[in-house]
């Protein structure tokens, strides 16, 4: 059984961290671990949840569970954990939402900028703009000007939603000024799309990577800086003239602000080394989630930098809460 108690003895006299939690010897985890996935069970991110519960599980010989926790656009299984003892026993998983939506929801019933602490970045998953393939379009420079002057809509999968951001984003940068309509989540938008009530979508090349090996929908660009695997033959957003429509649906994991801050930095280790292990990298890459880790300060840096694009943007999109 692999615990704080057991690794580290030795290495929080090195770290010089006398009188804090690893010097007095903390035993984690002690007990039950849960992460909170603020989704619906079987999303991209509540699967890669559980394939990391249980290589957690493996590593450290103590059950650690996944507690699905939807609803507000992941915000309150997000304020749930806010408010749950200081111990990392309760841990969540989220996604990029994290740093869109307080730039939407000002009523939030938690700092996002200091009632959580960040134990990482671990993956990402990349964002691609579809269409209807009933429509003819096949490029991102047809929809452009088909777009221009007509009554299409764009379709998110909800306010405040990494989807939404990814959309608005797009059509600032592409000049157009189509009505975005927001669903209740990913499943209802990509209906509208199949269903060609909507006429364009950013979603995951997970969630529609199957309907376009189809033929029910093309993909138009990769909102990132290079190209997927899965789709190579799909030029990037900055292939396309776009190039700063760049938008990952990271995932992250958080614990209540008053977490020591050693142990944090040891489940930041401990979590690192286990998704970069080549058998879990396999086990997560039928999901299109691309591993991802980071240091703590580079994640409280990278959530500073996307809070205030974000906020910038809903500004400049006139984006805020319905009343």
């Amino acid at each position: 059984m692999k615990t704080l108690k057991g690794m580290l003895a030795g290495a929080a006299m090195a770290l010089g961290l006398a009188g804090g939690a690893l010097a007095q010897g903390q035993d984690y985890p002690n007990g039950t671990v849960t992460l909170v996935v603020p989704y619906s069970p079987s999303g991209n991110t509540d699967i890669f949840g559980r394939h990391l519960a249980t290589a957690l599980q493996e590593r450290w010989g103590q059950p650690v569970v996944v507690e699905n926790k939807p609803g507000g656009g992941s915000m309150v299984g997000t304020a749930y954990v806010s408010q749950q003892a200081p111990d990392a026993q309760t841990i969540l998983l989220t996604t990029s939402a994290y740093a869109t939506a307080p730039a939407v929801y000002k009523d939030l019933p938690f700092d996002p900028a200091t009632d959580l602490k960040p134990i990482g970045i671990v993956g990402y998953t990349a964002y691609i703009l579809v269409v209807n393939a009933d429509t003819g379009i096949t490029t991102m420079e047809q929809f452009i000007e088909k777009a221009k002057g007509s009554d299409m809509f764009a379709a998110t999968a909800g306010l405040g939603t990494t989807t939404h951001f990814g959309m608005e984003k797009f059509l600032s940068d592409a000049g157009l000024d189509l009505e975005v309509v927001h669903y209740k989540g990913g499943g209802d938008a990509m209906v509208s799309i199949l269903s060609k009530e909507a006429d364009i979508y950013d979603t995951s090349v997970a969630t529609a990577g199957d309907q376009i090996k189809a033929g029910k929908l093309n993909a138009l660009a990769v909102m990132d800086d290079r190209r997927v695997t899965a789709l190579p033959d799909v030029p990037t957003t900055a292939e396309v003239g776009l190039p700063d429509v760049q938008v990952r649906q990271w995932i992250g994991m958080f614990v209540p602000k008053d977490t020591p801050d050693e142990l944090v930095e040891w489940l930041n280790s401990e979590v690192n080394e286990v998704v970069t292990s080549e058998n879990f990298a396999k086990i997560v890459e039928p999901i299109d989630i691309n591993i991802e880790t980071s240091s703590i300060p580079e994640v409280k840096e990278r959530l500073a930098r996307e809070m205030e694009k974000w906020v910038r943007l809903a500004e400049e999109r006139g984006i805020s809460q319905p009343q």
